[in-house]
């Protein structure tokens, strides 16, 4: 290539910067999630990795003829297993190896080839969240998958179904299955239905397993070539049998404790009522993710072949099936049951599963009990998924080049011709645009009518995009963010069909099994439909469950700002324990509209306990004296010493305390381990560390996340103060008559806050740092809880590249790191007027206890799921959350930084106007001092109208000083 002067310098600049960024975005890196060094105070750790970049489908291309094939080898004896880790369980030997551990176990094998390994296994303890490990085999990982392998526990149903007090079935919290159990090594996204196979040399080999969350028991191992599956041949079926299974009612066991029945008033369904919640379905909500499996005993009268028939309605995939394993006594009986699709259907509707012929296939099942498993697949889409990763990187990359050689901001009246600084761009990206055409062309096989595929719109709306871009050359540079950093960017569609391609609910009603001459179900009538929507239409003008107007006066009135999963689990712990315990009944009531509280006080219609309120509520029904003071109530302190000091600020007026923190929105600092690894960076410590990364994030087209960014108009304290407490400033002095803001630290720290935005081009506005951080754009940020359980449930294509830690500071003199932040969510308080103070304490001590919370926490996660994650403010019981342990040390660590600024007469114009400066500094490029002093004065002056409304302040003149319940960081 010949450089034309003056034209291509910038281009190979680009090209050279951004040269290491394609090597890694061009591949599939991992990293493990976390440190497992703890000490007791954590200070951010460097960035550590052991990369394995080939997937296990390139690692085990073309080696068929090399797989073990002799007779299967089960190591029970573990004296035949040279380990590190042996120990004894309930009298007998097992490898034990627990959390943050490697054990060691070496197994002879016969020959070299490619072999799947399982082990007999049990979780002990309580853990909630499954066992997640990585295993080298002779020092070295062999695939990308092995990374992160899962060892799921085993959930069983209780006996009976719990109900209500209005008699409706509530889903009942899932007991651990405590019996030894079987897995093979597979990949813990399940993208092979099949186990993996790794390749043993011949003599010994060393297996090592390093458990990064949970424990794992092993009592024995086994070694074998791979899982036979025959091909399918029909069998003529005898007989008049029919074996029918309710889903919901006769589920035996899960490996994942979400995965529950729900209740509906479906016609089609069984059990069904039309005025009582009855649980009549698997809901598809919960059992929706590849690896979910429930299994089932079914009783069969004879053996024999049968036809299998399922009443089932799958809406989360248009135009495309669900696949499921259906496995019978462990086994898939043939290839037909492998992957076996379920298509589209928006209502439930009786189906019997067919061969290719459209003809009922056919099973064997044996006399006495067998077992039947379902199982959420996706290995029919295995190829397209790696496709679109292998493509987000390649786009990412691109993206990337084009910011080093434009800039972050470019002219828009600026014509430039990419193809001259990046040779063939345009054929890239029409190539990628061909390969996404490619890959919706073969899905489009797995639609029965051969049209569009509604679930791979995002890949059809990408490509469109891609070529789109190509039309117009010359606007490449300006329209470089529809690539890979914009909201609807290429790769923001492809992200976004990512995750909906996890998504693969699919509701069960029943099952059954059938031979020749029986009469099979069939779906309800037009008539019986109509009538069933009747009488429910009729049933909705009874009494509601749970309504603030359906209560007995005689019971502790309770209202509750949650929705009702959240509420019957309330009820259920209320009624099996305090009730239990004090005798005290009490009614939850879902809270209509919490702003509407100070009405129904007024109106004399209050609760006499108000939960889930938002945590600056407190206040503004306290200060009109309609709260109790908590402060003076037996046992206060005991309370309140497991929460964080600063999370009882927002409550406080004058010398009481109105309301007890419920959950706390902790701020950590995000980070993607893939990138700043590869870029050299560690973690930093300071926002001065920060500021001297900018400008290597900077030149490669990445950046920074300050939570201002993602506050469209309004910057609440949560961005604006934690600069001004880090650098030792205050809001207010001893009273709060005079704000502080003016004072020359907190100046300071407003100073800090806006030159990251005007002097080091941190972005002031970000719409969506998920979609961002997802795409590497922004790989560091500050965040909350709300986009720690998003990205942790979320973003499934970085899973395992990203970590947490504390968020940077200042350091003080005395060469500590102040992190100080905001933590304020939700709080639970009493009414003045109720006639039950006690009774309504002894609830509010109950539900604040660490045991209460603890048995909340873990209840709400096993029932329905990984995404309902209690952040409780009880820093004790948080502890025992079922969290990833390396997050929550980090999440506890900072919830000492925690310091909520107050709520008093006037601090809504103090955020308000702190959040005016910001925005005139940022945007408007006015001078700091005049901003901030303009700021005080309007501040001064509406706390002065407040307390003249409150009646602290006469004729201008104090009265009745009011003390300032602010933090003091600075002792």
């Amino acid at each position: 290539m010949v450089l034309r002067r003056g034209r291509y310098n910038k281009g190979v600049i680009g090209i050279l910067l951004s040269g290491w960024m394609i090597l890694w975005l061009i591949q599939p890196v991992a990293y493990a999630e976390g440190s497992n060094d703890t000490t007791e105070t954590i200070n951010n750790p460097p960035i550590t990795s052991t990369v394995t970049r080939e997937r296990y489908s390139q690692y085990i291309e073309g080696t068929e003829s090399d797989h073990y094939k002799g007779e299967v080898i089960r190591l029970d004896d573990l004296n035949d297993v040279a380990t590190d880790a042996l120990d004894t369980y309930q009298g007998e030997d097992v490898i034990f190896i627990d959390q943050d551990q490697t054990g060691n176990l070496t197994v002879t094998v016969p020959e070299t080839a490619y072999y799947i390994i399982g082990f007999d296994y049990k979780i002990a303890g309580d853990n909630v969240l499954p066992t997640q490990l990585e295993m080298t085999v002779n020092g070295e990982l062999p695939y990308y998958e092995m990374q992160n392998l899962v060892f799921e526990n085993g959930w069983q149903n209780p006996l009976e179904i719990p109900l209500d007090k209005y008699g409706n079935e509530i889903i009942p919290q899932p007991i651990k299955y405590d019996e030894w159990q079987f897995k093979y090594i597979i990949d813990s996204g399940y993208r092979t239905s099949l186990p993996l196979l790794v390749k043993l040399t011949r003599g010994e080999n060393e297996l090592a397993l390093t458990i990064s969350e949970g424990n794992l028991l092993i009592k024995s191992v086994e070694l074998r070539g791979q899982l036979d599956v025959p091909s399918y041949e029909k069998q003529d079926i005898t007989g008049n049998n029919y074996i029918e299974i309710e889903a919901a009612n006769a589920l035996y066991l899960r490996n994942n404790s979400a995965i529950r029945a729900n209740a509906s008033y479906n016609v089609n369904l069984i059990p069904y009522s039309s005025d009582k919640r009855v649980l009549n379905h698997i809901d598809p909500d919960s059992f929706k993710t590849p690896g979910d499996e429930i299994i089932y005993q079914v009783d069969v009268p004879e053996a024999g072949y049968y036809q299998l028939g399922i009443n089932y309605q799958q809406r989360s995939k248009a135009d495309f099936p669900v696949f499921m394993n259906i496995r019978i006594n462990d086994t898939l009986q043939h290839d037909l049951l492998k992957d076996h699709p379920f298509f589209y259907q928006n209502q439930y509707k009786h189906v019997t599963l067919t061969d290719a012929s459209d003809e009922p296939l056919t099973v064997y099942l044996e006399e006495g009990l067998n077992t039947v498993s379902f199982q959420i697949s996706i290995e029919p889409i295995k190829k397209a998924l790696e496709e679109i990763e292998q493509l987000t990187r390649e786009i990412q990359s691109l993206s990337l080049e084009l910011t080093n050689l434009v800039g972050p901001d470019v002219d828009r009246f600026r014509d430039i011709d990419v193809n001259d600084y990046i040779p063939g761009v345009f054929d890239l990206m029409t190539s990628w645009a061909d390969r996404m055409d490619a890959v919706y062309s073969e899905m489009r096989s797995y639609n029965p009518s051969g049209g569009e595929v509604g679930a791979f719109s995002g890949l059809r709306v990408a490509e469109e995009q891609l070529r789109s871009l190509v039309s117009e050359p010359r606007k490449l540079a300006r329209r470089k963010g529809e690539l890979a950093t914009g909201t609807n960017s290429v790769t923001a569609y492809l992200g976004n069909l990512m995750q909906e391609i996890n998504d693969n609910g699919i509701g069960i009603d029943r099952f059954y099994f059938y031979q020749e001459d029986v009469e099979i179900p069939k779906s309800a009538s037009w008539l019986e439909r109509t009538w069933g929507s009747v009488k429910r239409f009729i049933n909705t003008f009874g009494e509601q469950d749970y309504d603030v107007s359906n209560v007995n006066e005689e019971n502790l009135q309770v209202w509750v700002n949650r929705p009702r999963q959240y509420v019957e689990i309330m009820q259920r712990l209320i009624d099996e324990t305090f009730t239990a315990e004090t005798g005290v009944r009490v009614d939850l009531s879902m809270m209509p509209d919490q702003n509407k509280l100070i009405l129904a006080n007024a109106a004399g219609e209050a609760p006499d306990v108000a939960l889930g309120v938002n945590y600056a509520l407190p206040f503004e029904i306290g200060i009109r004296g309609a709260l109790q003071d908590l402060s003076q109530l037996e046992g206060y302190e005991e309370v309140a010493s497991d929460f964080s000091p600063g999370m009882l600020v927002p409550a406080t007026i004058r010398d009481g305390v109105y309301a007890l923190p419920d959950t706390m929105n902790f701020w950590v600092m995000f980070y993607r381990e893939d990138i700043l690894s590869d870029m050299g960076l560690p973690i930093p410590e300071t926002i001065d560390e920060v500021r001297s990364y900018l400008p290597e994030l900077q030149r490669l087209g990445m950046n920074f996340f300050y939570p201002t960014a993602g506050m469209p108009g309004m910057k609440i304290f949560a961005g604006t103060m934690p600069l001004i407490y880090q650098n030792g400033g205050q809001l207010y002095g001893d009273t709060i008559h005079r704000t502080m803001l003016n004072d020359n630290q907190a100046i300071e720290g407003v100073r800090l806050l806006t030159e990251l935005f005007t002097i080091y081009n941190v972005p002031y506005d970000v719409p969506s740092f998920y979609q961002q951080f997802r795409d590497g754009s922004i790989p560091i940020g500050i965040s909350d809880y709300y986009m720690y359980n998003l990205i942790l449930n979320a973003a499934p294509e970085i899973r395992n590249v990203w970590n947490i830690a504390l968020i940077p500071g200042i350091e003080n003199q005395a060469g500590e790191v102040e992190r100080w932040s905001t933590g304020g969510a939700e709080s639970n308080l009493m009414f003045k007027d109720t006639g039950k103070t006690d009774e309504a304490w002894a609830f509010m001590k109950w539900w604040a206890s660490a045991e209460t919370q603890v048995a909340f926490g873990n209840t709400l996660q096993t029932t329905y799921g990984p995404e309902y994650m209690w952040n409780t403010a009880n820093l004790t019981a948080y502890q025992e959350l079922p969290w990833a342990n390396d997050h929550k040390a980090v999440i506890l660590e900072q919830a000492e930084w925690i310091a909520e600024v107050p709520r008093v007469p006037g601090s809504y114009m103090l955020e308000r106007e702190l959040s005016n400066a910001y925005n005139a500094i940022v945007l408007d490029g006015d001078n700091l001092r005049t901003a901030i002093d303009l700021a005080s004065k309007r501040v001064n002056r509406e706390t002065e109208r407040k307390l003249e409304e409150f009646g602290f302040m006469v004729d201008g003149q104090i009265v009745d000083p009011y003390p300032n319940p602010e933090l003091s960081i600075r002792d």
